[in-house]
C-alpha cells in the first residue's frame, strides 16, 4: 500500500515537472502527498514496550502478549505492515517517548498527568490494583492508610504505582527498575508489600518461574483501579492517532479483542 502511494506521488511530480503548473495540479499532489505522509507515518513507527507479562514479553527471543498481538492485528489493517518492537525498561522507554526518541509505547495507564504529555489509543483493559506481602509477614491491612505504617513498598520507578502512590501521599516507596525486581525484594524480606494488577499476577508469576507465587497473599482493599493503553507521544500526528483508534474499535466490533482476552486472561487463571 505504502509502495503504490509512494508511486502515485512519483509519477505526479514528474507529471508536474513536464506539465505548466496549475492550481488544481498542485492541489492534486498535495492531497497525494499528505495520504503518503500519514500512511508512512504510520507504517514506521518506533514502538516500544515493557517486559510486563501478559501484556507485554519475549519468549524464545520473539514478542508476545495481549498488547503484541493486538498492535499486529491494528497494524494489518492499517497497511499490513508490523513495525518491530523494542524492549526497554519502564523508566527508559517512558523518559524516551516523553522526549520524542520513541513513537509509541504499552502497556501504559492513562493518569490526569499523562493524559496532557501523550496520546492514547484504548482503553484496552481494566485491572484492580492491590497490596501483595508474604503469607509469613504478618501484614493485615484493615484499610490503605495502613500501608504507609510498614516498613517499605517496592514500586517500579515512574510505573503507574509508582506515580499513584506518590500522589496519595505514600513515603515509604522503595523504587527499583522493575516489577521483577518488586517481586525479588519482597521474597527476600528487603519489602513488605508490593502492588500489582488482580488479574495480571498470576501470568506474572507464570512468565517468571523463579518467583514463588504460592508464598503471597492479597492484603486489604484494592488500592485503585486502572485502564491499560497505547500511549503515543504528544508530537504524533491526530491522523495517525485516529487511525489506530478506529482500527482497534473494528477489532472490537469483530470479536479479535475479546478472543485476545480470552486467550490471555482465562477466567480459570485470574487470581
Amino acid at each position: 500500500m505504502i509502495l503504490f502511494l509512494l508511486l502515485i506521488a512519483f509519477v505526479l511530480c514528474l507529471w508536474l515537472c513536464t506539465k505548466m503548473l496549475t492550481a488544481f495540479r498542485i492541489f492534486i499532489l498535495v492531497f497525494f502527498l499528505s495520504i503518503v505522509s500519514v500512511n508512512a507515518d504510520a507504517s514506521k513507527l518506533k514502538l516500544m514496550a515493557e517486559e510486563y507479562p501478559p501484556y507485554s514479553y519475549k519468549q524464545g527471543g520473539k514478542p508476545h502478549g495481549l498488547f503484541i498481538d493486538l498492535v499486529q492485528k491494528i497494524q494489518e489493517k492499517l497497511d499490513g505492515e508490523s513495525s518491530e518492537v523494542t524492549f526497554y525498561p519502564w523508566a527508559r522507554g517512558y523518559k524516551m517517548l516523553q522526549f520524542g526518541d520513541g513513537d509509541a509505547l504499552f502497556p501504559m495507564c492513562m493518569t490526569a498527568e499523562r493524559s496532557g504529555m501523550f496520546k492514547f489509543v484504548g482503553p484496552i483493559f481494566w485491572d484492580d490494583v492491590y497490596f501483595y506481602t508474604t503469607k509469613d509477614s504478618g501484614i493485615d491491612l484493615k484499610e490503605l492508610g495502613d500501608a504507609k505504617k510498614v516498613g517499605k513498598i517496592a514500586v517500579t520507578r515512574d510505573d503507574v504505582f509508582h506515580q499513584n502512590l506518590v500522589s496519595m501521599g505514600y513515603t515509604n516507596l522503595d523504587v527499583s527498575s522493575s516489577q521483577k525486581c518488586d517481586f525479588l525484594k519482597l521474597l527476600r524480606g528487603r519489602a513488605d508489600l508490593v502492588p500489582m494488577g488482580r488479574k495480571a499476577i498470576s501470568y506474572f508469576f507464570e512468565r517468571n518461574p523463579e518467583l514463588d507465587l504460592s508464598v503471597l497473599k492479597r492484603v486489604g482493599p484494592p488500592i485503585f483501579f486502572t485502564s491499560s493503553y497505547i500511549a503515543f507521544a504528544h508530537d504524533t500526528s491526530d491522523e495517525v492517532v485516529r487511525k489506530w483508534q478506529a482500527a482497534f474499535d473494528e477489532l472490537k466490533m469483530e470479536g479479535e479483542w475479546l478472543k485476545l482476552l480470552d486467550k490471555y486472561f482465562p477466567p480459570d487463571k485470574v487470581n
